[in-house]
């Protein structure tokens, strides 16, 4: 988002910041500017200074939407509110931004000179960067794949090798036409009469051609063997980083996405290394020995062989950068169709609740619709151009066969010869035909090397620290003075402070997007606090390594997630090395072993997709069977009683009172008699800590939490009314 325009011209090399506002205080249409210094705020009327105001004397900022216009306005030190200007609605947006970061840097006292409200678009070429560092259509193909070639070390032996045998059968293939043209001039045209020596010729001919055989037999092995384990590599790494990658740097990408990377991208890359990758290197070399040979056997026909190949060349060039654009549209519409089959089938039973099966059908057809074009439209760009440089490569094969039949009718040139340059000629127009060909392979290559490489090159938001270690965490937790935002300028969580005792079971509650989840992710350290400390006994952590503040946090959510496996795979997924006596102790503190041993097959009933062979509350209790096995020191409650019915939320709640027991337990819950058990109860509003304190203390202050409270009350008066009345 554009934050530095319309400065006036009376303004100084130091203003960053730059926006127009167009009405006065009372409505009426003027012309001024709202300029930000690193110091000072400055506004403009007319392209003069009407006012200044130091940065460092406000408290806060304040963009406020009135009806049909808006103004930003600021509260000083001494809490004075104060107008700073006007403005129509078009503006409101820059101006609610720039509010941001002005606030952001009255907390941090750090001054973004970027706005990441918009996505990023290259300076150079206009297209948008996607998440990217770099550009993928400015940046050099040569060092893509000169990357994908360092990717090969592992498997450079089988490698060389492939080019060796490739170069060595190019070589033999060059001395057959010499052979022939032997044949030719002393056993075709005259009449033979040493068969022996013509028996011999032949078999030497047949021998080169089963050595050649054998070479592209050992050829092809090396190159399946290192391009299929550069593929393998490709894949780990790009899942392995995926797993590494912070929350929100997942939630940029969907699930289809990320399959197309790991499979779709990765098999291309396969593809090209193993029909391509070595032959760059031979088709040049051969391309050089062929030239040394025509030009050695004949100059004047060698220049009429070699006169079409700068046209050609030309072509070639300006086909790559066509290629890039057609095969990257190519790749989005591949990825979509990918991401709309995968949540279709991911969320099936929606769909077909609601009856959207021809929805979904018309979305994927359009997506597919939509593939077709843009793949249509790249091969149609590619066999547009080629026929083109094809002609022109068959120009000088046919000027070879005039002026050189000449030559033969002359008796400057025998017919072996002849035939010898001829199939000389073809065989340097293959390597010319591949090169032409390769832009269209090389384009549709660097595009998915270069997804690939924007996932791995991808840094991590959390990260261990070099110094990070591992304790045995006991329950303590502390939050001091934390602020949170996906926007580093717009925190969801401001200024939170609390402690938490080992053993404590806190409550968390609060309006929807008071920001409940966000606290429990920051202590988890699914994402960092942009400002404050968390520390877990007494130990901030971030110091913490991520491997072990996890594997001593169990979680129990609402959307129970469960593998497509048996009960006894989902169980034992906690602890992987535990015992069947174990799993099934889990699974009888969370009231799950006597509906389990009541399935046909017991714990080695397969669950189904995500689980939906069970129902929700069954579902829950293998989830807290899952986490009594992983035996937390500090577990999370996010809303694991939601939804169910009466009976099943009995048996999860004494469930839960068995998990919890002696550990440190943070729960979420909308529905506040689910918390009745809780030692203190942690109040959220507006992503502030509004009260903390046991019920009774909350109660008797009549403030948010009480409000919260009778307002459920009612809720369910009205409920009851309701049923009574039916």
């Amino acid at each position: 988002m554009e934050l530095c325009i319309n400065k006036p011209e009376a303004a100084g090399e130091d203003v960053v910041y730059a926006l127009p506002y167009n009405l006065s205080r009372e409505n009426e249409m003027i012309n001024g500017s709202f300029c930000v210094t690193r110091e000072k705020i400055l506004i403009y009327l007319d392209g003069n200074i009407i006012r200044e105001y130091a940065l460092d004397d406000f408290e806060e900022f304040e963009c406020k939407q009135q009806a049909g216009s808006s103004m930003a306005q600021g509260r000083d030190k001494k809490g004075n509110i104060i107008f700073l200007c006007a403005f129509s609605q078009e503006y409101f947006l820059r101006y609610a931004e720039l509010l941001k970061i002005l606030d952001y840097y009255l907390r941090t006292g750090e001054f973004l000179t970027e706005s990441d409200a918009d996505e990023p678009f290259c300076p150079k070429c206009g297209h948008p960067l996607n998440g990217r560092k770099t550009c993928l259509f400015c940046t050099k193909k040569s060092s893509t794949i000169l990357r994908l070639i360092k990717m090969l070390a592992p498997y450079k032996k089988e490698y060389a090798a492939a080019i060796i045998c490739t170069i060595i059968a190019q070589l033999i293939n060059i001395m057959i036409p010499y052979a022939d043209r032997y044949i030719i001039d002393n056993y075709v045209t005259p009449k033979n009469e040493d068969w022996h020596s013509f028996a011999l010729i032949v078999t030497v001919v047949i021998s080169f051609i089963l050595i050649n055989a054998l070479l592209d037999f050992i050829n092809m092995k090396c190159s399946f063997k290192a391009a299929l384990g550069l593929g393998k590599d490709i894949r780990q790494q790009v899942f392995e980083k995926s797993q590494a990658l912070s929350m929100s740097a997942s939630s940029k990408r969907t699930a289809g996405e990320m399959i197309s990377r790991v499979s779709g991208d990765a098999a291309k890359v396969e593809e090209f290394f193993t029909a391509n990758g070595k032959d760059f290197v031979v088709q040049v070399f051969s391309m050089v020995i062929l030239c040394i040979i025509i030009f050695f056997i004949d100059v004047r026909l060698a220049v009429m062989t070699v006169l079409p190949l700068p046209i050609v060349y030309l072509i070639a060039k300006k086909l790559i950068s066509r290629m890039e654009v057609a095969y990257t549209q190519q790749w989005k519409g591949s990825v979509k169709s990918s991401e709309l089959l995968h949540d279709s089938l991911s969320g099936i039973r929606v769909v077909k609740s609601y009856g959207k099966e021809q929805y979904e059908i018309d979305r994927y057809k359009k997506a597919t619709d939509e593939w077709r074009v843009n793949s249509t439209r790249a091969e149609t760009g590619w066999y547009r151009t080629y026929p083109i440089a094809q002609f022109l490569i068959s120009l000088g094969s046919y000027f070879v066969l005039y002026f050189g039949g000449n030559m033969v009718l002359g008796m400057e040139m025998t017919i072996g010869e002849l035939v010898q340059f001829s199939t000389y000629v073809s065989m340097l127009y293959a390597p010319v035909e591949w090169l032409i060909r390769i832009p269209r392979t090389l384009a549709d290559t660097t595009v998915s090397a270069g997804k690939v490489f924007e996932v791995l090159d991808e840094e991590a938001e959390v990260a261990d620290s070099a110094d990070a270690g591992e304790i045995d965490i006991k329950g303590d937790i502390s939050f001091k003075n934390v602020y949170f935002g996906y926007k580093v300028y717009n925190p969801v969580l401001k200024d939170i402070t609390f402690d938490i005792k080992q053993g404590e079971m806190i409550g968390v509650v609060g309006h929807s997007g008071a920001g409940k989840s966000t606290l429990i992710n920051l202590v988890m350290r699914l994402y960092d606090c942009t400002q404050g400390k968390i520390t877990i006994d007494g130990v901030n952590i971030k110091d913490i390594t991520q491997k072990c503040l996890r594997s001593q946090i169990g979680v129990v959510l609402q959307e129970t997630f469960l593998f497509d496996g048996n009960i006894l795979d989902n169980i034992s997924y906690a602890k992987p090395d535990a015992t069947f006596e174990e799993i099934v102790k889990a699974a009888k503190i969370a009231n799950a072993h006597d509906f389990i041993t009541k399935l046909p097959d017991g714990y080695n009933t397969r669950v189904g997709n995500k689980g939906y062979q069970l129902s929700g509350g069954e579902r829950q209790r293998i989830a807290i069977a899952r986490a009594i096995l992983h035996d937390p020191k500090i577990i999370i409650l996010d809303e694991a009683t939601s939804a169910l019915d009466t009976q099943t939320e009995k048996q999860i709640q004494e469930a839960l009172g068995r998990l919890i027991k002696g550990r440190t337990t943070i729960a979420i819950a909308h529905r506040l008699s689910t918390l009745s058990s809780a030692d203190r109860l942690l109040v959220l509003d507006k992503g502030r800590l509004a009260e903390f304190g046991t019920h009774n203390e909350l109660m008797k202050q009549k403030g948010v939490y009480y409000k919260l409270v009778m307002a459920q009350r009612q809720t369910t008066k009205m409920k009851a009314a309701v049923t009574a009345a039916e």
